[in-house]
């Protein structure tokens, strides 16, 4: 394993599951065969019976796969830039781990030829983005499926969205698999299952999955028509239908959310007194009462005022918890959010970050490995729990 190469190999009962989800194929490819976890699962899955083909960058894991695969075709190349030589007919599908590195040419812009129309360069840059992309070019000519191992970063996060928009309007995404940390070995990253028939066009409904690691049995979460861009994972789909009859959302009542300009260290640079996550974990009670000079206020710095609610947006060890601003004015940095309501609807607000409901809706939306996240958009669709209480 090169970690460099963003190698982490496939564990069988993850393979086991690409080549169930993979169903009949007459010939398999893999691009990123590693040390050909999936294809053997593949072949046990088959009894031998289909056709592999496999490309690694790295030859030490090709000669590994070769020792125990049988009657395979594999290559030490590039699998984004290697020709498939051999004539394929069929039902043709490709299952895929692939290296997850950024910083990556797409020398033969297989994104853009996947994704007809698509704008923006956020994630295209991205080794396993351009791995589904050249997956997807393959096995559409044949209507094949495709199943792919992704960060979970890809199913939740924002730089990919329109990536995601994009895959559920042009295939048919049937499946998402969300499977939790430490199955990989040597990471604790969260990763998804995505089964991709690339057979008609998109705009159906997608079942979303997660996990038992127990017994690698898949519990369904949710089946829903994805909206454009929105997230895949299981976590994100569990908390929408925890909080769907919580009543209305934030940004129904008004509520803006905006965050701080400057970092930590820039504000210090410009000497400028701002509340950081830090300070939040700090509040006693859940309240801040804030003091700042005249002097040290900037025409371009959010600040938050008596009233405000105040949240952390991103970090690692943080308590993800509401402070209150009980008096003055202070600028925020960059990792605090500012919640502000209407007058009228400010004590309701306030109650439903307070509410036993919350926590369980932030564990859900929140996303990120070493850093927890949170997003301005996700934060207005958060349900006024307190609503039903108040009505």
């Amino acid at each position: 394993m090169n970690k460099k190469l963003g190698q982490y190999m496939t564990p069988s009962s993850i393979a086991g599951l690409v080549a169930r989800e993979l169903g009949d194929c007459d010939t398999v490819i893999d691009f990123a065969v590693g040390e050909g976890a999936l294809l053997h699962a593949v072949q046990q899955h088959h009894e031998n019976t289909v056709r592999v083909i496999g490309f690694d960058i790295d030859q030490r894991m090709v000669e590994h796969a070769k020792s125990f695969l049988c009657g395979t075709q594999l290559f030490h190349e590039n699998g984004l830039t290697a020709l498939i030589k051999a004539e394929m007919t069929g039902r043709v599908g490709v299952v895929g781990n692939p290296p997850f590195i950024g910083a990556s040419q797409d020398g033969l812009s297989w994104v853009e030829k996947a994704f007809g129309g698509l704008t923006g360069k956020l994630g295209v840059n991205r080794a396993e983005v351009q791995f589904l992309a050249r997956a997807l070019v393959t096995a559409r000519p044949f209507g094949g499926r495709v199943v792919f191992v992704m960060p979970v970063g890809f199913a939740d996060g924002d730089v990919y969205s329109h990536i995601r928009a994009h895959l559920t309007s042009q295939y048919r995404l049937l499946k998402c698999i969300e499977v939790p940390g430490g199955v990989f070995t040597d990471t604790e990253a969260r990763t998804v299952v995505l089964v991709i028939d690339t057979a008609g066009e998109g705009g159906i409904e997608t079942e979303v999955y997660e996990v038992d690691v127990c017994n690698t049995q898949l519990r369904r979460v949710a089946t829903r028509k994805i909206k454009s861009g929105e997230r895949l994972d299981a976590r994100y789909h569990k908390a929408m239908q925890s909080s769907a009859t919580a009543g209305p959302q934030l940004r129904d009542l008004g509520v803006t959310v905006d965050r701080g300009i400057y970092s930590r260290k820039e504000a210090e640079s410009l000497q400028i007194t701002a509340i950081h996550t830090s300070d939040l974990n700090r509040a006693a009670d859940h309240k801040l009462n804030a003091i700042a000079r005249k002097t040290e206020l900037h025409k371009h710095v959010v600040t938050a005022k008596k009233g405000d609610i105040l949240l952390p947006r991103t970090g690692s060890r943080v308590r993800w918890e509401p402070v209150i601003v009980q008096s003055g004015e202070v600028p925020i940095t960059d990792h605090v959010f500012r919640v502000r309501a209407p007058k009228e609807v400010r004590k309701m607000v306030c109650q439903s970050f307070y509410h036993p409901l919350f926590g369980r809706w932030l564990e859900g939306v929140s996303k990120g490995v070493c850093a927890t996240v949170l997003t301005k958009r996700e934060l207005l669709q958060m349900p006024v729990f307190a609503f039903a209480h108040e009505a």
